[in-house]
């Protein structure tokens, strides 16, 4: 694992610095303002091949995805063994859903039906490992987890009408 070396920049924020293991250098330099700067240096040259600058949103969605919210690779090996005790599905929730307005909690799903929900997309908003009082809306997308009987049991007991299986993109 590569080392992170941080110093303060007086009056402008801080500087941190990753090392790859190719030899190339990020820096990434975070403003007092929440202005972030990501430079990348190759080992053959000490001025930057390449600047980024990111606002404070888009630093936060971008370290997202870098952190796995949006996608968390699994190693092929890792995966078989995973897939085949576990299906994940991504499911709509319509206007007229019975899990609509409903806390996770009292909708009682995994002990009714084995799953569990992992996800919850509301518009641009992904929120991870949702706590049980969070209430479920029209229109969000919920990743749920479990067997394959699991799984169809959910989509029987809450009368889903449309995953996202073939919406996927």
């Amino acid at each position: 694992m590569s080392e992170i070396k941080e110093c303060d920049l007086p009056g402008i924020g801080k500087k941190f610095t990753l090392e790859l293991d190719s030899g190339d250098k990020l820096v990434v330099v975070i403003h007092s303002s929440g202005e972030r700067e990501v430079y990348k240096f190759t080992k053959e040259s000490d001025d930057p091949t390449s600047v980024t600058r990111l606002n404070d949103e888009e630093a936060h969605q971008i370290g997202a995805i870098l952190a796995g919210t949006y996608f968390q690779p699994v190693i092929e090996g890792e995966q078989k063994l995973t897939m085949v005790n576990a299906t994940m599905e991504w499911i709509k929730i319509v206007p007229d859903s019975k899990l609509v307005g409903k806390k996770i909690e009292e909708l009682d799903i995994r002990k009714k039906t084995g799953v569990t929900i992992t996800t919850i997309i509301r518009g641009e908003t992904v929120v991870p490992n949702p706590p049980s009082s969070e209430i479920l809306k029209p229109q969000d997308t919920i990743i749920i987890i479990g067997n394959n009987e699991q799984v169809k049991n959910f989509i029987s007991f809450f009368e889903i009408k449309h995953c996202l299986e073939n919406d996927r993109q």
